[in-house]
């Protein structure tokens, strides 16, 4: 019997592709078009980028699957903050040499310099995202301490028209990362569209809805990551009868002067 031939068309390609890249401007990054690979010093675990510096950003972030007795070979330390937070599963998680046992929605802030490990020891995959960047000190605003946390711990409070939780309290000068829970009720969305200085990493942590970036409209749902850059217009809204929420990044309290050359 002979084989049956695909023949690849535009329609059947787009169809099983949701991705988009619009450089200079944003970044849709379904996980269904994601491809894993290594890095140093983790065993069991597969590693899939979200957003680096050849994307044209400040940060970088990642998203971790750690299999069951996966973990870092070596306390890691980029000198470099990092912000990790649990999308599901739970791990032992080790700073400066003190274990702390981490479950889903929880999340830890590093200032730069602390060393850190983690190892899966439960009989479930465990997922984290992870960002990263240079810190950027400002003369005489002391660095903040480490934070260990889980966002049901974090107050919600109501901005424009829905719920955020600061998972970092960058109402706290010496934070230069922002970073969000932002949840949306049924038929709530932003009441303008937004065009910032700030750069986005978002990943949506529960329930679909549509981005409106710079006059393209972004279907989104749960697990997928979207990079924004700077004044890159953007307004979202959910859809559906259940509650949205996504994890944003931002760059927050410096002067954006750094980018500067003297001349």
């Amino acid at each position: 019997m002979q084989e049956e031939r695909v023949i690849l068309t535009e329609a059947n390609i787009a169809s099983s592709c949701r991705s988009f890249h619009k450089p200079g401007e944003y970044l849709l990054l379904p996980r269904s078009n994601r491809v894993e690979h290594a890095l140093p010093h983790f065993e069991g675990v597969e590693v899939q980028v979200l957003a680096s510096p050849e994307l044209g950003t400040e940060f970088v972030q990642h998203e971790l699957i750690i299999q069951p007795n996966g973990k870092t070979t070596k306390p890691l330390d980029k000198k470099l903050e990092h912000f990790l937070f649990i999308l599901e599963g739970e791990l032992r998680f080790i700073l400066n040499g003190k274990k702390h046992h981490m479950v889903q929605g929880g999340f830890c802030w590093l200032p730069p310099g602390l060393t850190f490990e983690f190892e899966n020891k439960s009989e479930e995959n465990a997922r984290l995202t992870w960002m990263q960047r240079y810190y950027q000190k400002a003369d005489g605003v002391p660095i903040p301490d480490a934070i260990v946390a889980n966002e049901k711990d974090v107050e919600a409070k109501p901005v424009d028209t829905y719920m955020e939780q600061h998972l970092t309290p960058y109402e706290d000068i010496g934070f230069d990362m922002g970073i969000n829970l932002q949840v949306f009720d049924p038929g709530v969305h932003f009441s303008f569209v937004e065009t910032h200085v700030i750069e986005h990493g978002l990943y949506m942590l529960y329930g679909q809805g549509v981005y409106w970036l710079n006059g393209d409209y972004m279907e989104v749902k749960k697990d997928d990551f979207i990079y924004l850059a700077a004044y890159c217009p953007q307004f979202f809204y959910p859809t559906g009868h259940d509650k949205s929420a996504y994890l944003l990044y931002k760059d927050v309290n410096r002067d954006y002067t750094f980018g500067l050359s003297e001349r």
